[in-house]
């Protein structure tokens, strides 16, 4: 064995026992720290999504809604952005349900409606709750749950003024840039009835949707103490 085998040898037999040596501490410490890294990120992310649903808390006026949310999220918690919906479809979609003919048929008296045409706002928004769900005990997917708050305007009734936002939901990603999105979502306006005056008016809206996060992959960094 010449002498540059030899010292390589020497230096891999070192190695290994300070290896060793790390590996037995770890053990008689009796602690052992796993860290493992969020599946999804939100930070510097945008997130596209789109969506569809119905109305769900007027017992005289069934609209469906197609609209979406383009938000940006600074932190994994806090995101702002804007969302649009088209409420109108030219009667081809929604309009009075059976309970409005009955009020008229019970009363004799139409009852006011207001049926939204579109909306369009400004909201932020921010992230409670997040974790990870198992799904048939095969796959492992990331959730998190969000609220917002925002304004902006509406047209009801073929009048255009201003409206309030709240909303909360949930969204579940299968992978790291694409999701499923369910969300309600409250329009908290005053409406201009013809005989009722001046109304305060909630429209809820239950959704169901996709949600891509832009751009399509991430990377992490760490701290230099950390590594």
């Amino acid at each position: 064995m010449d002498r540059r085998t030899l010292a390589i040898a020497i230096a891999a037999l070192v190695v290994a026992l300070d290896a060793g040596t790390a590996w037995a501490q770890q053990i008689d410490d009796g602690t052992i720290t796993v860290i493992q890294p969020k599946p999804m990120l939100r930070r510097h992310r945008v997130s596209l999504t789109p969506r569809a649903g119905m109305t769900v808390n007027d017992a005289l006026l069934r609209q469906w809604a197609v609209g979406g949310t383009l938000a940006y999220s600074p932190t994994e918690r806090v995101f702002f952005g804007g969302n649009f919906e088209l409420f109108d479809f030219n009667g081809a979609l929604g309009g009075v349900t059976n309970a409005y003919e009955e009020v008229i048929s019970a009363t004799r008296a139409v009852p006011e409606v207001a049926p939204l045409t579109w909306y369009g706002g400004v909201e932020v928004g921010f992230v409670p709750a997040y974790g990870k769900l198992v799904l048939f005990n095969r796959t492992i997917a990331y959730i998190d749950v969000y609220v917002s708050a925002g304004a902006g305007a509406m047209d009801s009734g073929g009048r255009v003024h201003g409206a309030g936002t709240i909303a909360g939901g949930t969204n579940l990603y299968l992978n790291r840039w694409l999701g499923i999105n369910a969300e309600f979502r409250d329009r908290i306006s005053v409406e201009e009835l013809p005989v009722a005056g001046n109304s305060f008016t909630n429209t809820v809206t239950s959704t169901l949707g996709l949600v891509v996060m832009l751009p399509f992959n991430f990377r992490y960094t760490y701290d230099e103490a950390s590594r």
